[in-house]
């Protein structure tokens, strides 16, 4: 009787460790995952002269050109001027998205150039974007 259950416990023991082997796997294929992030055109954009108090809206375009989920963990703009819209979604291999980027010219004059960093799991996990122009004041 008290095989039986020296037995059993075996049985059991070798059932939930073979479960072990699918966590490998999983760790091997999230090693594997090597995302890309390519900027669809150019990574700095220059959106010429504004005057001061006007907003442009801008938008830089990314690619996931490596193979695994790309996700963008963070994004943050240099400025409080600068606001920004980014996928907050997986992008597949292959797949492209947006990001919106609105920069406000209100009290700001002269040459202007802004920083997006976004951070994401693709290694480098950091890529910066750039925004550049210049306002001018309204009062000619």
């Amino acid at each position: 009787n008290m095989k039986n259950i020296f037995y059993i416990l075996f049985l059991l023991c070798t059932i939930s460790c073979t479960n072990f082997n699918s966590y490998e796997e999983v760790n091997i294929s999230l090693l594997e995952s090597k995302p890309i992030v390519t900027v669809l055109g150019n990574e700095t954009i220059d959106f010429g002269v504004i005057t001061e108090g006007e907003t442009v809206d801008l938008e830089f375009k990314i690619k996931n050109t490596g193979y695994g989920s790309l996700i963008i963990t963070h994004a943050t703009a240099s400025c409080g001027c600068t606001k920004l819209d980014f996928p907050k979604d997986i992008i597949e291999d292959g797949g492209t998205e947006i990001i919106k980027i609105t920069f406000d010219s209100k009290g700001k004059l002269g040459k202007q150039t802004k920083k997006i960093t976004l951070v994401t799991n693709a290694n480098p996990s950091i890529k910066i974007l750039t925004i550049t122009g210049e306002v001018i004041s309204s009062k000619n």
